[in-house]
């Protein structure tokens, strides 16, 4: 559940920032009326998000057929991990500017006169996040149960809107580069272990060797244990693993540290 929280309090909050400025400048303007297309659009993108998540379960769920439904599930997994990578580091690098970017939509919106330019904003913006947000729970879902993947949706949608809607009415001010900074490791953390997840897979039918085993800490945290399974489903933690999925562990923790940390490159001014 902790697992599926994360992915949708950290997506569900993006979302909701998005909304809360663009309906917020809206207000500003003088044109609350156009907010009927923005709900139109976001409602949209949340029915194809849906759709696409039942059918990827659907698919998921029904395939039983051995070594078929292992492939498919590493190879869902090792897909996840790459467009959850991309998608957090493009954000990091648009969230300097994401307000003005929005703003500048919504004024060209606007002047063309057209509220469905304003809806297909709000899908288009929403749909990303809500994508992205479905490919994670279904790969972080091979570790987890039905009810606990429900829980922690609701959950993590439902504080992220709370938090939307302190930010539409600018009541309090909130620290949210710190919240995205903090979100964003622990999905590359998350998504880590997804990725050995993945490979795992793929051992299991025999494509990819194990080789030694790095450590054994059974006796010290069972990944059986209720912490231990806890640390499995959210960080991929394995209380035996062979050394394929410890360097596959590292070899995409590392790099996708070094990306997010890397400062943005600033541009100089000619004069």
């Amino acid at each position: 559940m902790f697992s599926t929280f994360i992915i949708t309090l950290r997506e569900g909050v993006e979302i909701s920032i998005i909304l809360a400025i663009i309906l917020a400048y809206l207000k500003q303007l003088g044109a609350s009326r156009a907010s009927g297309k923005v709900w139109l659009g976001t409602a949209a993108a949340a029915l194809v998000s849906l759709l696409t998540g039942v059918v990827i379960f659907f698919v998921l769920g029904k395939t039983e057929m051995g070594d078929f439904q292992e492939i498919l599930e590493g190879t869902f997994m090792l897909v996840a991990v790459v467009i959850l990578t991309w998608m957090t580091l493009w954000m990091k690098r648009q969230s300097a500017d994401l307000s003005g970017s929005l703003k500048l939509k919504v004024q060209d919106a606007l002047k063309h006169g057209s509220g469905w330019t304003l809806a297909t904003l709000a899908f288009v913006t929403v749909i990303r996040e809500g994508i992205e947000t479905v490919l994670f729970i279904s790969g972080a879902a091979q570790t987890s149960t039905g009810g606990q993947i429900w829980e922690g949706t609701i959950l993590g949608f439902g504080l992220s809107a709370i938090v939307g809607y302190v930010i539409y009415r600018g009541t309090h001010r909130l620290p949210l580069k710190a919240f995205f900074n903090v979100m964003s490791l622990l999905l590359i953390f998350m998504a880590a272990g997804l990725a050995s997840n993945g490979i795992h897979a793929f051992q299991e039918v025999g494509w990819i060797g194990e080789g030694f085993k790095v450590w054994n800490t059974q006796a010290l945290l069972s990944q059986d244990s209720t912490a231990g399974s806890l640390l499995k489903a959210i960080f991929g933690y394995r209380d035996n693993p062979n050394i394929v999925l410890v360097t596959t562990y590292l070899i995409y923790l590392i790099p996708a540290l070094v990306a997010y940390f890397k400062p943005a490159k600033s541009v100089r001014s000619q004069g």
